[in-house]
C-alpha cells in the first residue's frame, strides 16, 4: 500500500471525520500536525494550552491504535515537501478551512509539489458554495441562509476506519510546563462529555443560554474550533423535534453562514461588510481601551466579562455582546481593535466566527444589528444576571453589595457604599462614560456616515 499523509490542522478527533477516514482506507498512514509560526504568535495562553492538551490527548488515541502523532514546527510550505520526499508520500489528505492563511498556504504548498491533496469539508455541516439562493448566491442575510440550510440532507457520518500506520521514527516537541485556568478536559474524550452534558440539560437552553450565571450553553465552542468534535455528530444527537434544541441547530447555521461568509468575503477581516461604514471616525482612545482589556470600565457586567475572559479564555455569548456593544458604542473603538483582541484570548478564537459576530454587534456586517441598537450595560446586566452570580464571580470587590445595587454601583450614596468598603475610584473604578451621553455620541458618528 502507498504511503500517504493525514495532516492534522483543526480537526483533532478521529471519529466523525471524513478526510481521516478517507486516508485510513488510501494507504499506510502518517498523521503529523505542523506548528505553524504564524498562528502559534497569534494564540493567547489559554488558546495554545487547549491545544497542547488536544494534540496529546490525540497522540494517546493514536497511540492505542498503534501509531503516534508526529509534531513537527512549520510553516508547512517548508516542512511538507521534505517529508514528501523522505516518506514517499503518494497522497495528502486535509480538511479544509476558511480562514485567508490556511487558504493561501494551502494554494502555496499545492505549486511547491507534484502530489494530489485530497480536501474535505469535515468542521462544517455544508462546505462553503454548497447552500445558495435560487439565483446561484450566497445570502447576505441569515434567515433565507438558515430555511436552505436546514432543508439540505445531512452528510453521512465517516464509518470508523482502523489504520495501518508507516513505521517511522517518532517526533515530539514537549508541551510548554503551563497549567489551565479553564478546567476543559481535552481532546475527543471531553468534547463528548461536554456534549453528553449538554444534551441532558438541553431541553432548557432556549431559556438559559442568555444567562451567564447559569450552565445554559453547551461548552462546544473550542471543541468545534479545534474539531475536536464535528458539528454533524453533534446534530445527529439532537433530537430534530425539540423546540429548544432546535434553537441550539439555529447556531450551527450561524457558524456555518460566518465560514461561508468569510471563505466568498475575505476582506470582511479588515473591512466592514457594509462599505457605508468604513468611514466612521472613531475615537479609538488608547487609554479606555486598556482600561477596557483589564475589565476596569466601572461597569460590573463588562468589567466580569473582560476578566473572565482574561483569566480562563472563555467568555459567555451573551457577555461576549455585552462588552462588544460598549467597547464600540459607547468607547467608540473600532470594533477591528476588539475583534483581534477577542481572537487573540478565546479559547475558540475562530477568525469567521469572531469577525462575524463582532460586525454584527457593530451593525456593520452582513445582516447585522441596527446600527442604532446599543446595549445598555446595566439593563443587560439586570435582565440576564438578576442575581448578580456572574459579577460577584469575577467581580468580587463588589460582591456584598445587594442584587439591585450591584448593577450600577455608581447610583448609591457615598456612605452607603463605604459601609461595604467600597470607594468608587478606589476600590473599584467609578464609570468610564455616561451610558446615554455616550450613546448619543455613537448615533451622532454613524449617523454622519450614512448621510454622507
Amino acid at each position: 500500500m502507498p504511503t500517504v499523509m493525514y495532516w492534522f490542522r483543526k480537526d483533532l478527533r478521529l471519529t466523525g471525520n471524513p478526510a481521516w477516514s478517507a486516508a485510513c482506507k488510501a494507504g499506510h498512514v502518517f498523521p503529523v500536525f505542523i506548528s505553524e509560526p504564524e498562528l502559534i504568535s497569534a494564540a493567547g495562553k489559554e488558546r495554545l494550552i487547549q491545544l497542547y492538551e488536544n494534540l496529546e490527548s490525540l497522540h494517546q488515541e493514536l497511540a492505542q491504535l498503534g501509531g503516534a502523532l508526529h509534531l513537527l514546527q512549520g510553516p508547512a510550505e517548508k516542512v511538507i515537501p521534505r517529508l514528501i520526499s523522505e516518506l514517499d508520500v503518494a497522497k495528502i489528505f486535509v480538511n479544509s478551512d476558511v480562514s485567508p492563511f490556511s487558504t493561501k498556504r494551502d494554494t502555496t504548498l499545492e505549486q511547491k509539489i507534484n502530489i494530489p491533496i485530497q480536501k474535505h469539508w469535515g468542521n462544517l455541516m455544508h462546505p462553503p458554495g454548497s447552500v445558495l439562493t435560487q439565483k446561484g448566491t450566497l445570502s447576505k442575510a441569515f434567515t433565507p441562509f438558515y430555511k436552505k440550510w436546514n432543508q439540505m440532507p445531512l452528510a453521512e457520518m465517516p464509518a470508523f476506519t482502523s489504520p495501518e500506520f508507516i513505521r517511522v521514527e517518532k517526533l515530539f516537541w514537549e508541551k510548554p510546563n503551563i497549567t489551565s485556568s479553564h478546567g476543559l478536559n481535552s481532546g475527543s474524550a471531553g468534547a463528548k462529555t461536554r456534549l453528553d452534558d449538554f444534551l441532558s440539560r438541553s431541553e432548557r437552553y432556549e431559556e438559559l443560554r442568555n444567562f451567564p450565571g447559569k450552565s445554559g450553553t453547551s461548552m462546544l465552542s473550542s471543541d468545534l474550533h479545534f474539531g475536536t468534535i464535528g458539528p454533524l455528530e453533534i446534530i445527529n444527537r439532537v433530537k430534530s423535534d425539540s423546540h429548544s434544541q432546535q434553537m441550539f441547530i439555529r447556531q450551527l447555521a450561524w457558524r456555518d453562514w460566518y465560514a461561508h461568509l468569510l471563505f466568498a468575503t475575505p476582506e470582511i477581516i479588515f473591512k466592514s461588510a457594509n462599505p457605508i461604514y468604513e468611514k466612521i471616525q472613531w475615537e479609538n482612545n488608547l487609554l479606555d481601551f486598556d482600561l477596557w482589556k483589564n475589565g476596569k470600565t466601572g461597569y460590573p457586567i463588562v468589567d466580569a466579562g473582560m476578566r473572565e475572559l482574561r483569566a480562563t479564555g472563555f467568555m459567555h455569548n451573551r457577555v461576549r455582546m455585552i462588552t462588544a456593544s460598549f467597547l464600540i458604542k459607547d468607547l467608540l473603538v473600532d470594533w477591528r481593535l476588539g475583534e483581534k483582541y477577542f481572537r487573540r484570548h478565546l479559547i475558540d478564537g475562530d477568525i469567521a466566527q469572531n469577525v462575524g459576530n463582532w460586525q454584527w454587534v457593530a451593525g456593520t456586517g452582513f445582516d447585522a444589528a441596527p446600527y442604532f441598537r446599543v446595549f445598555n450595560p446595566v439593563l443587560q446586566s439586570k435582565k440576564f444576571d438578576p442575581a448578580g452570580e456572574y459579577i460577584r464571580a469575577w467581580v468580587p470587590e463588589i460582591g456584598s453589595l445587594q442584587n439591585d445595587q450591584i448593577h450600577s454601583p455608581w447610583t448609591m450614596t457615598k456612605n452607603d457604599l463605604l459601609i461595604h468598603g467600597i470607594t468608587l475610584g478606589t476600590t473599584y473604578p467609578l464609570p468610564l462614560v455616561d451610558h446615554a451621553e455616550a450613546r448619543d455620541r455613537s448615533l451622532k458618528a454613524y449617523k454622519k456616515v450614512r448621510e454622507i
